[in-house]
């Protein structure tokens, strides 16, 4: 069923100020508005597969544990410090609260309601508070985030981009760029494939620590995309305990300035599309920086040498580890990488300790049920392409059709 909501009347208070408290109507329009995209891109383009994990399986667990243990942490989080100083107190880009971490945030949980929705243990009419924590928050940290007004790509100028980065701090990268010569881009593409890779597999095949923000349109009709990519540097993920420390780096931005002539699509959650697919002979301009200390550090043609040898090294390692790892084991794993995305929140929040990071016992049970490939697959397709709605996602509140 496709329906047309009225648009709020002031899209620019629900959009760029943090105070003002949207209606649930209005809440409502964001919900489908974020599900539609959700649907549309998954209808698209994503294909779950991987030598390693049961994507399918996985994911069904992770975001119903999303549903049963995010509210409560956000609101931990909220009793040290708000989502806005959350954002503006750090470094915007390299780090693993990123525009894909906060953009996945409500499209997993709502995806969490969805599930238990559709396997009978709640109603659409539960929840609600807790609904609005998750969707407050989201909010008040995109709000911080963004520089281009608006909550979604969609509805960003150009269409389907985001933009996190201030005038400063693009002058700075600006300025540490280097002419892309064949010898620079061949070490950056290599370097960048290599720790793309290796991103994925430590984040058990989801693109999580891959985030791309961006066309950040010149003046010269040129622009910067940027891609941060961030492994595990502070212990979260103990399958890569031993590995992690092989790595003389853990976060990266990778720039390149491209001409007009390049096409690029920012996805709801922060994926980037190129056209030409093989942009990177346009490239005018490159640089690796890295981001561990929380400032912009331009590396070296020695040192992306080194970190791609090094990056080579631990993905052979840490593929060998997961292969011989049993597959239940590897479920958890991924459960609890998709469903830890709160990590980097609270440590920079300083409640960290407080909060209890096990997976629920119900959810780490439910692997049996849940591996049964058909069974896994026909709550998949329910959720992300139901064919009864318009969008991913129905009204919070009660209601069961827009």
């Amino acid at each position: 069923m496709t329906v047309s909501l009225a648009t709020p009347t002031d899209l620019r208070a629900l959009y760029t100020d943090a105070s003002y408290e949207p209606s649930l109507e209005e809440w409502n329009w964001l919900v489908h508005k974020a599900g539609a995209a959700y649907k549309s891109e998954l209808s698209r383009r994503t294909v779950f597969e991987s030598e390693l994990f049961g994507m399918n399986t996985y994911i069904l667990m992770s975001m119903m544990e999303d549903y049963l243990q995010v509210p409560a942490r956000l609101r931990a989080i909220r009793q040290h410090a708000t989502p806005t100083s959350l954002v503006v107190d750090d470094l915007p880009i390299g780090n693993k609260r990123s525009f894909i971490n906060l953009a996945a945030m409500p499209l997993h949980y709502l995806t969490g309601r969805e599930l238990f929705v559709d396997l009978g243990e709640i109603d659409l009419a539960d929840g609600l508070e807790d609904q609005l924590e998750v969707m407050r928050f989201w909010r008040e940290a995109t709000i911080a985030a963004r520089t281009d007004g608006v909550l979604f790509n969609m509805d960003a100028d150009p269409p389907d981009s985001s933009h996190v980065v201030g005038e400063s701090l693009m002058a700075e990268i600006r300025g540490r760029l280097l002419p892309a010569d064949d010898e620079l881009k061949t070490a950056i593409r290599k370097f960048g494939a290599r720790l793309t890779a290796y991103a994925f597999l430590e984040n058990c095949d989801a693109r999580t620590a891959v985030c791309d923000t961006g066309p950040y349109v010149l003046e010269d009709g040129s622009f910067l995309a940027l891609r941060e990519t961030c492994t595990d540097a502070d212990g979260d993920f103990p399958w890569v305990d031993g590995v992690r420390e092989t790595l003389p780096f853990h976060h990266f931005v990778i720039a390149h300035r491209l001409p007009g002539s390049v096409r690029m699509d920012n996805n709801v959650w922060g994926t980037a599309w190129f056209t030409p697919s093989d942009y990177q002979a346009d490239i005018l301009e490159t640089r690796v920086f890295c981001t561990d200390d929380g400032t912009l550090r331009p590396l070296g043609a020695g040192e992306i040498e080194a970190a791609t040898k090094a990056i080579r090294s631990a993905h052979r390692a840490l593929y060998q580890r997961l292969a011989e790892t049993d597959p239940e084991e590897r479920n958890l794993y991924a459960t609890q990488m998709y469903a830890w995305k709160l990590k980097p929140w609270a440590r920079l929040a300083g409640c960290y300790d407080e909060i209890d990071w096990t997976v629920t016992p119900r959810i780490a049970e439910s692997y049996a049920r849940f591996s049964d490939p058909d069974l896994a697959l026909q709550l998949i397709g329910g959720v992300f392409v139901p064919q009864d709605r318009d969008g991913c996602f129905r009204p919070l509140g009660g209601a069961e059709r827009w």
